[in-house]
Formats: C-alpha cells, sequence, structure tokens
C-alpha cells in the first residue's frame, strides 16, 4: 500500500511505523526487534508529531512501557502469547481503560475516568498487545467526518496542502495508522465510524456483525447498532485483530476461489443509491478495480437491489430513526444540560430524538426487519454486495467546523453508503483501491450477511491479494 505524501518523520532509522501489525509481530518472534524500542518508536512519533494532540487526546505512556517490557520478557522466554504480542495499537477514547479520561469526545465527559478495561481492552491486553493511548473521534461518536471543533480534529495527511476531514467518528484510529503513529486501530462503527476513517486514510476498516464483539466497558451511542472494529494496514491485520476481539482466535484466510466468486453491485432503476452523486475520481478507481477483479475471474452481476434504496430512505427518516432515538435516550438529558459545551451539529442531530414517536418507531423497527430479510433472500447467492466505502473525498476541515448546511450535506454523504450495513445488520468491510485525480484515498466496500464476518475476511484477502 502506497504510503501518505505526508510522513510524519523525515527520517526513520527502522521503519517499523509503517509495518503491519503482524509484521511486527513476527519481528519480536524471530528477536529481531524490541517491543520496548517499537513503542518508544511510535510514543516519540507522536510527541514530535502531534504535539497539539489532535491525533491521540492522550498517550498511556506509562501503561505502554509496562506492557512493552513485559512483551519484551515474554519474548526472551520463548513465552509470547500470541502472533501480535508486544504490538503497540491505538483506541478511540470511547473504550474504558482504567484510570484514564474517557470522554467519548465530549466536554462535559472530560472528568469520567473508569476503575476498570473496556472488554476488548482486556482481552487484547491479555492477548500481549501494547496500549499506546486514546485517540480524538467526533463528539459522542455522532458523525461521519471526524470534526470535533471542542477536542480537536486530526488533518486527513494524505493532503499536505489543505487539511481534510479524517473520516469519523473514529477520527483519530485512522489517521493514527495512516501516520504512522500506531501498528493498528481500534475503533466503532455505528454508521460507518470505522469505514469511512479507514476509506479516506487508505486503510483496511473491519465493521463487524453486531453482537460478535462485546460493548462493555464501551461509551455507547446506540445500543441496537454499535459494533467494535479493527483499523489495519491489510487484511491479514484486521483477520488477527478480529479473533482476538470476537475471542474465536484467527480466522482461517486462504482457500478462497476468486474463479468461483459472484459480487453483487447494485446498479439499476432501483436500488443504485450506493452510486448517486459519486464523484468522477472514485467512481474511476473503483471501477478500476471491479474491471481488475473481473479480469481475475470473479463474476459481478449487475442488477437492482431496491431494498438499499428503501433502508436509506429508513435511516434517515426525520421521524422513524432508530439512531436518534437511541441517541436521545442516552445523552439527551445531558446534552439539553450543557447545550454551550456541545458541537453544535451533534447537539441538534441528538435533540431532534426528543420529537420521535414511540409508534412511528415501532413500524420503522418492523419494516426495517422486512427489509432486512427480503435483503438477504435476494442477495443469498452470492459472496459479497460491493459498492463504493463513500462517495465523496474529505472535504476540508474549514468548510466544516462552522456547522450549517456544508457540514450536514457532507456528513450525510459520507456516511450514506456505510450506514446501510448497520441498519440491515451485515458485516462489511473496506479495502483501498487506489485513489482520485487529487491522491487521495479511494475504497471498495463488501458487504455480507450477519455473522460471515469469517468468510468476508476470506474473501477481502483474495480480493486484496488480486488488486496488488
Amino acid at each position: 500500500m502506497t504510503t501518505p505524501r505526508k510522513q510524519p518523520v523525515a527520517a526513520v532509522t527502522h521503519d517499523w511505523s509503517h509495518m503491519s501489525a503482524l509484521e511486527l509481530g513476527a519481528l519480536f518472534e524471530d528477536r529481531v526487534a524490541d517491543p520496548r524500542d517499537v513503542t518508544e518508536v511510535f510514543l516519540a512519533h507522536a510527541e514530535e508529531n502531534d504535539p497539539d494532540r489532535r491525533i491521540y487526546v492522550r498517550l498511556t505512556k506509562e501503561r505502554a512501557r509496562a506492557e512493552a517490557a513485559a512483551a519484551a520478557d515474554r519474548a526472551k522466554r520463548g513465552l509470547r502469547r500470541g502472533p501480535l504480542d508486544g504490538v503497540p495499537l491505538s483506541w478511540k477514547d470511547l473504550f474504558d481503560m482504567a484510570g484514564e479520561p474517557t470522554a467519548a469526545g465530549s466536554l462535559p465527559l472530560k472528568d469520567r475516568v473508569p476503575a476498570q478495561d473496556a472488554e476488548v481492552l482486556t482481552r487484547l491486553t491479555r492477548a500481549g498487545l501494547v496500549a499506546l493511548g486514546k485517540t480524538t473521534m467526533t463528539e459522542l461518536a455522532f458523525s461521519g467526518l471526524g470534526v470535533n471543533p471542542n477536542f480537536g480534529t486530526p488533518a486527513n495527511p494524505w493532503d499536505d496542502k489543505v487539511e481534510r476531514a479524517p473520516g469519523g467518528s473514529s477520527a483519530g484510529a485512522g489517521v493514527s495508522v495512516a501516520s504512522g503513529l500506531a501498528a493498528a486501530a481500534i475503533g466503532t462503527d455505528t454508521g460507518g465510524s470505522v469505514r469511512i476513517p479507514a476509506a479516506w486514510n487508505g486503510l483496511v476498516g473491519l465493521k463487524t456483525t453486531h453482537g460478535r464483539v462485546p460493548l462493555a466497558g464501551t461509551v455507547p451511542l446506540s445500543h441496537t447498532f454499535d459494533t467494535v472494529g479493527p483499523l489495519t494496514r491489510d487484511v491479514a491485520d484486521a483477520a488477527a485483530l478480529f479473533g482476538l476481539l470476537a475471542g474465536t482466535g484467527t480466522p482461517d484466510l486462504e482457500g478462497h476461489e476468486l474463479g468461483r466468486t459472484v459480487l453483487w453491485l447494485p446498479k439499476g432503476v432501483a436500488g443504485d443509491i450506493g452510486w448517486q452523486g459519486l464523484e468522477d475520481g472514485i467512481a474511476a478507481a473503483v471501477d478500476a478495480a471491479l474491471h481488475k477483479l473481473v479480469a481475475k475471474g470473479v463474476r459481478i452481476v449487475e442488477h437492482d437491489l431496491p431494498e438499499l434504496d428503501e433502508v436509506n430512505a429508513l435511516a434517515w427518516s426525520p421521524t422513524e430513526s432508530r439512531l436518534v432515538a437511541d441517541a436521545y435516550a442516552l445523552w439527551g438529558e445531558m446534552l439539553r444540560a450543557n447545550e454551550d459545551r456541545i458541537f453544535r451539529p451533534v447537539f441538534e442531530r441528538v435533540t431532534a430524538g426528543e420529537a420521535l414517536k414511540i409508534a412511528d418507531l415501532m413500524r420503522a423497527d418492523a419494516r426495517r426487519e422486512d427489509i432486512r430479510n427480503l435483503y438477504l433472500a435476494r442477495t443469498a447467492g452470492v459472496d459479497a454486495v460491493v459498492m463504493p466505502t463513500v462517495a465523496i473525498a474529505p472535504p476540508p476541515i474549514a468548510e466544516l467546523e462552522p456547522g450549517g448546511d456544508a457540514y450536514g450535506q457532507a456528513n450525510r454523504m459520507a456516511l450514506r453508503n456505510t450506514t446501510i450495513g448497520n441498519q440491515l445488520g451485515l458485516c462489511a468491510v473496506t479495502l483501498p483501491v487506489g485513489h482520485d485525480a487529487k491522491g487521495m484515498p479511494v475504497g471498495l466496500m463488501l458487504q455480507a450477511a450477519p455473522g460471515h464476518d469469517e468468510k468476508l475476511l476470506r474473501l477481502a484477502r483474495a480480493i486484496e491479494k488480486a488488486l496488488n
């Protein structure tokens, strides 16, 4: 994968900062590198290149050094806990970390200090991974752009002239990996919050099936749609981290035959919502990737998929949004009490939930389940439904921070394609497939049936190999 033009460090003695997580783990296994040295490199890069903490809300240096030292000792004694033992990660600032403030990007929560780690952090710590720190995010995870004027918005590292949106809500997560400040990152995805920053930062992002990865100790946005997933340099890293997060072990990524692969391309009179308003550079990169896959034997079926239009309309309905209802139930009272401390677009979107009616929401829930069943029945014979991850390239941050119409329109376009997977309860993955005319990364999204995360990762690995 090409690295961003805006390199965080001019000269690095060891290029550990842009290696994959599994590559670093292999160096530890072979005793070619020491987890303590690698951790210090990442911490030093973060100090030097993120002095205003727009990427990391805070570095957890003491914890990281202790964990790296323990990993180095295990490696010395031949007792490594797995292939990722000693690898440094960043964590989105909505995962509880014992003794560290976990604010979910919101000023009223800045003094919230949990007593214990989130369950997924506990799982990865037991597997030997090193927690470098907590990354910035959209307030309460309620936006696909990654803009947060109160805590800081990290600039997308792929443009060294204009500061562009990083994607959200896992904003710092994506930028930390793309900028070489973490080997991988853990984020959450409620409407695209792993896949959008992954796509805009040239990374792999996995949206797991709801319920496959525990949410205990994670600041919630929607109990209906929240999921946990990794942002990584390649599919192998995503699979290894998924195995640890889900507690199921690393999926087998071998054996998928491209010559027997069928992908559904939802284009036609109805159901082509994923291509509406698509920027030319993104369309060109996606088309080039699909043509390459066809040349490798993949069969692509272009056909209507009207369920996509239906669920999109339901997701953005001002009177029937389950996501807005969930968010308001959780945070409406807190936002009302702290209105002057909340980023205005987030405040307005969440508090709109006050006007929602239970009867409308119940009807919408039933309709969404009907749409889900229709979608699953129609796509049962294909390996995945494929579409661009995000229809637009990252806009300049300066155009978004004032809020208003420009923010709202960009946010809806950023979230539009990815939200479909959350609304239908699917698993999904985004893969980097090139760049637009301005050099910004483009993502290709694959969606599969719920619970098929392992099969989706195996397909994604085969496609990744075919495209590289």
